[in-house]
């Protein structure tokens, strides 16, 4: 890779602005636009935006240079059509709301609650920010996408057809990794030593029962999506560009899984969230002072979108719905 092509995408990774022409291609190619039943309504959601200047580097520091860095900044305001916006609920969980699922080391799902230490912050979030910031998306008409982890709940809502209908079949993918036939697979050896002996099989009994926790259940016919194709193809009918993701955890599901950041930016969207309705998974050096989740908040901002306060999010909405009841 040139010297030109790295800058080219060092500058396209830190503000998730500009688009691969792979990207865009796939971006437009992949589903076709399904014209909307509502002309654009002329209202916009408008917000502050948070973002972390990433310059200048301290050269009289040698290797500490980057102390030099102006850091976060005075937010910005982001003025967005509220027809290209959408809400993505990610991965919000039944944990800690299921008798069977409770945060507690005992039971069969007890091996895996030993090692779900951001539970413990997420359920507290799914019970207070989530239904608020819910409701008032939905009170003021900005579309709700709810991204699942597994289509064994998901197919239980009607909005997951609704979003298997506008998908089709999933794209035909090349072939993978060349794995040797084993009896048990060859990186469940790892998850013992990463999670203890016992987790790989309660992660078992554990995910079969996942499910969406009340506060955070769609309602009527909200898209349900469980692949970055599914979701791609809600937002390409729907005409959103906008994507403002809550969820857990910010740094692992949130970038990584399908319907994920890395995964939507790539497609050419702009990928933020809002920080009181996200949490990271921490490590016993980080969690004291949620420092991964600091982390995670200024990756956010270098790679892929703006970061948003949950009550201005709620506050913008809710001067749409006065605005719309006028």
């Amino acid at each position: 890779m040139n010297r030109r092509s790295f800058l080219g995408k060092l500058l396209y990774a830190a503000g998730s602005l500009i688009v691969s022409k792979t990207a865009a291609r796939a971006a437009r190619g992949n589903h076709p636009v399904v014209p909307r039943d509502r002309v654009p309504s002329g209202r916009f959601l408008e917000l502050r935006g948070e973002y972390y200047r990433h310059y200048p580097v301290d050269f009289s520091r040698g290797m500490l240079g980057a102390q030099g860095f102006l850091g976060w900044g005075e937010s910005v305001p982001i003025r967005v059509p509220v027809e290209e916006t959408a809400l993505i609920s990610m991965h919000i969980w039944n944990v800690g709301f299921d008798r069977e699922l409770q945060f507690t080391p005992s039971g069969p799902a007890g091996p895996v609650m030993e090692m779900l230490e951001w539970a413990v912050r997420s359920i507290p979030i799914t019970r207070t920010v989530v239904p608020e910031v819910l409701g008032a998306a939905r009170a003021a008409g900005v579309p709700v996408v709810h991204v699942a982890s597994d289509e064994s709940y998901a197919r239980k809502y009607a909005g997951y057809k609704r979003a298997q209908a506008l998908a089709g079949p999933e794209p035909a993918r090349g072939p993978g990794a060349v794995r040797p036939t084993h009896e048990e697979h060859p990186d469940a050896e790892k998850q013992r030593l990463l999670f203890g002996p016992r987790f790989p099989e309660a992660v078992q009994w554990y995910s079969s029962r996942l499910d969406f926790p009340e506060p955070a259940r769609p309602v009527r016919d909200e898209y349900v999506t469980t692949t970055t194709h599914q979701l791609n193809a809600v937002l390409r009918h729907l005409g959103v560009w906008h994507l403002i993701y809550m969820g857990f955890a910010l740094n692992w599901c949130l970038w990584f899984s399908p319907g994920g950041m890395v995964d939507m930016a790539r497609l050419g969207y702009r990928c933020s969230c809002l920080k009181e309705a996200v949490t990271a998974v921490e490590n016993k050096e980080s969690v004291a002072g949620e420092l991964h989740k600091q982390e995670a908040l200024w990756r956010t901002s270098l790679m892929f979108g703006y970061v948003h306060s949950a009550q201005d999010f709620i506050a913008a909405c809710q001067r749409l719905t006065k605005a719309r009841r006028r």
